[in-house]
């Protein structure tokens, strides 16, 4: 006997579950669940939104090397799609790799719809009007001209471009034509598009005004509480909390690397051997001292 008691509405299978317009709370939720700070997170999708709904098309979004840029990406992609934006690219530098390590962190941060490498999309019976899609591809020629053909001049395109100051800057400016990449890109964004320039490195993205970019729509993606980097490691001002070696500003000797190294080693021998109860692990980072600030004008 079938029981009719219980009808069944097909209606409801084509409605969104309550909360389903909330994916940028989930992922805050999915951050603060494992330990992670999202204030700094916060922040920088607070001032895209900002952004957009005063009406820029094109700002930069900066912050330190290795901050957490990444999650900072999942999470104002899941804004955005909170926000009704359907078509979100995700641009990253010509390196599968790169690609894959992505593109593997966004499918398993749960967005909804998951993200997709641009080749998957290309397929005919993959619809992109109408529908909401988040694709990533490489800023190469090949794969941006066969994405172009793909979206066949959808408007409202947001693109997200990860490490910006690669390959996406115009650097025949001077000469009044577009390298490739550029103008790509250029033809992905259309006249109703939206460049979101994501990079630790900016300056370039100004002095070019690539995309004709606003720097004073410029978003501050600041550091969260633990972070270690330039500031820590090449103070300004203050006591250094560590053994530093400098090496000259002209030459490139290889007897200081070495000099540095070997002292390193020798500081961990005596540490562990003769200090700590235990033995501990220590890091050897070499990295370049340099100055950035935001451009004002």
């Amino acid at each position: 006997m079938i029981n009719t008691s219980r009808s069944f509405d097909l209606k409801k299978f084509g409605k969104k579950p309550d909360g389903s317009a909330k994916q940028y709370e989930r992922q805050l939720t999915r951050l603060r669940s494992s330990g992670k700070e999202v204030i700094s997170i916060e922040s920088a999708v607070r001032g895209a939104c900002a952004n957009l709904k005063s009406g820029a098309n094109s700002f930069v979004i900066y912050g330190e090397p290795q901050s957490g840029k990444t999650e900072m990406m999942i999470c104002l992609t899941a804004k955005l799609l909170d926000e009704g934006y359907q078509l979100i690219i995700h641009l990253l530098n010509d390196s599968v790799d790169l690609l894959g390590q992505n593109l593997g962190r966004f499918k398993s941060s749960g967005l909804s719809p998951a993200a997709r490498n641009f080749s998957e999309v290309l397929d005919p019976a993959v619809k992109i009007k109408g529908q909401s899609h988040v694709i990533f591809c490489k800023k190469n020629g090949s794969d941006l001209r066969k994405l172009i053909e793909k979206i066949d001049g959808t408007k409202e395109v947001i693109v997200i471009d990860d490490e910006a100051d690669y390959a996406s800057p115009n650097g025949k400016v001077n000469k009044g034509e577009k390298t490739t990449i550029n103008q790509l890109i250029t033809d992905i964004l259309g006249d109703r598009g939206v460049y979101i320039g994501v990079t630790a490195t900016p300056a370039r993205l100004d002095l070019n005004n690539t995309f004709s970019n606003d720097s004073h729509a410029w978003v501050d993606f600041p550091t969260h509480s633990h972070y270690t980097g330039q500031d820590i490691f090449f103070p300004e001002v203050g006591p250094i909390k560590y053994q530093r070696t400098l090496l000259p500003d002209a030459g490139d000797d290889p007897k200081h690397a070495r000099q540095a190294l070997f002292g390193f080693l020798v500081n961990v021998a005596h540490l562990n051997l003769n200090v700590n109860s235990g033995e501990k692990s220590y890091s050897f980072l070499v990295h370049t001292s340099g100055k950035k600030g935001r451009p004002q004008g």
